[in-house]
C-alpha cells in the first residue's frame, strides 16, 4: 500500500525519484486493457504522481486511485485437509473470528482506492451469510470481488444469489485424478466438487475460474486440469506454491524473482480471520513486520495504514524479491487466467 510520501523521507534524489517513478507507471501501465488509451492514461498518472509526490498535502490519504487490493482471510477453519496448507490445522474459536460489519465498515472507508476484494480461507463458505453480505456491499460500491473456495459447499441458492452480484468464483482444483484427488484434498470430495463446478458454469458463466497450485506433487496433473477447463470453456491459472504451513515441495527452478519489477503486495491490504491487518500473507519475512499494523475491530482502517510503520514496511516491500514475488499480486490482472 503507497501512500502520500514526506518530503523529509523522500528528498530530491534522481535514482529514487526515477526508481519511485517507474514502480508505479509500470504495474499502472500493465492494467490498462485498452491500449490506445495507454499514453493519455500514463500522461494522467504520471501528473497524479507528481502532485502526490511533491505537494505535502494537509491530510493523509491513499495514493492513487484504484490501484490497491483488500484481501480478507475470513477463516482458518475448513472442511477439507489438504497437505498444501497448513491453515485448516489452526482454526480460530468463535470468539476470534472477526464480525462481518467491520469488513464492511472498511469497504466503505476503502472503496475509493480498491480495484478488487478477495475473499479467501480456509473455506470462506463455511461463512456463507457473512459472503452473501460483503458481496452485496462490495456490489453496492462498484468493486468487483473474488472468492477463491474448494467447491464443496457451492450449492444453487448461494450461486443463484452470487451471480446476480456478477462477482467471480474460483474454485480450487489440483488434480483430476479421482485417486489422487483424495491424497490432495484429504477428503472424498472428487464427485461433490465436480458436480458443482458444471453447476457453477452453468449458473456463472464466465464468472466462474479454476485455479491450481504447481509444485512438484502436482506438475504432471496439472495439464489434466487445463485439458479439463479448455473442454468446459473455464478460465484457468496457476499459482506457484508457496509454503503456508503445509509440506508440498516447490518448483525449485522457477523460484527465480525479477529484481526489476517492484512487489505489487505493498499495495495489498491484507485482514486476517481476527481482524489483524498485514500487507501480506508473508508478513513474518520482513523483520519489522513481524506483528501486525492494526486491527480493524480496534482502529479505524485509515488511520492503521497511514501508521509510520505501515509506510515503512510498504517502502521495505517495493525491493523485496522473497520467492512469493512470483504469485498472482505481480500479475496483470487481465492475463492473470488463460
Amino acid at each position: 500500500m503507497s501512500l502520500i510520501y514526506k518530503r523529509s523521507t523522500y528528498q530530491l534524489n534522481f535514482f529514487l525519484t526515477v526508481n519511485d517513478y517507474l514502480g508505479e507507471i509500470i504495474p499502472f501501465a500493465k492494467r490498462i486493457d485498452k491500449k490506445h488509451l495507454l499514453i493519455p492514461l500514463v500522461i494522467l498518472k504520471t501528473i497524479e504522481w507528481c502532485i502526490y509526490r511533491w505537494y505535502k498535502t494537509p491530510i493523509r490519504r491513499f495514493y492513487g486511485i484504484k490501484s490497491n487490493e483488500l484481501i480478507y482471510n475470513i477463516t482458518n477453519r475448513c472442511n477439507e485437509k489438504c497437505p498444501k496448507c497448513g491453515i485448516w490445522k489452526n482454526p480460530e474459536t468463535d470468539s476470534q473470528h472477526l464480525n462481518v460489519v467491520h469488513i464492511i465498515d472498511c469497504l466503505n472507508r476503502l472503496h475509493n482506492n480498491l480495484y478488487q476484494i478477495t475473499i479467501t480461507g480456509g473455506e470462506p463458505l463455511l461463512f456463507k451469510n457473512d459472503i452473501i453480505q460483503v458481496a452485496q456491499e462490495s456490489r453496492k460500491l462498484k468493486v468487483p470481488m473474488i472468492l477463491i473456495s474448494n467447491g464443496i459447499l457451492v450449492d444453487r441458492s448461494f450461486l443463484e444469489e452470487y451471480a446476480a452480484m456478477e462477482h467471480i468464483l474460483v474454485v480450487s482444483v489440483d488434480t483430476i485424478n479421482k485417486e489422487k484427488w483424495n491424497e490432495f484434498r484429504g477428503t472424498n470430495s472428487f464427485d461433490i466438487v465436480m458436480h458443482n463446478i458444471l453447476l457453477a458454469k452453468s449458473i456463472l458463466g464466465n464468472n466462474l475460474r479454476i485455479q491450481s497450485v504447481l509444485a512438484n506433487e502436482t506438475k504432471y496433473d496439472i495439464p489434466g486440469v487445463i485439458e479439463f477447463c479448455k473442454k468446459q470453456n473455464i478460465m484457468h491459472n496457476i499459482q506457484l506454491y508457496q509454503d503456508f504451513g503445509g509440506h508440498w515441495n516447490s518448483m525449485n527452478e522457477m523460484k527465480d524473482t525479477d529484481d526489476n519489477i517492484p512487489c505489487a503486495a505493498r499495495k495489498n491490504i491484507c485482514i486476517y480471520p481476527n481482524g489483524d491487518v498485514v500487507k501480506c500473507f508473508d508478513h513474518l519475512k520482513i523483520p519489522l513486520a513481524k506483528e501486525p499494523i492494526g486491527n480493524i475491530s480496534k482502529d479505524d482502517i485509515i488511520e492503521i495504514l497511514c501508521t509510520k510503520r505501515s509506510t515503512e514496511i510498504s517502502r521495505i516491500m517495493k525491493t523485496c524479491n522473497l520467492p512469493c514475488k512470483n504469485m498472482s499480486c505481480n500479475k496483470p490482472q487481465n492475463l492473470l487466467y488463460g
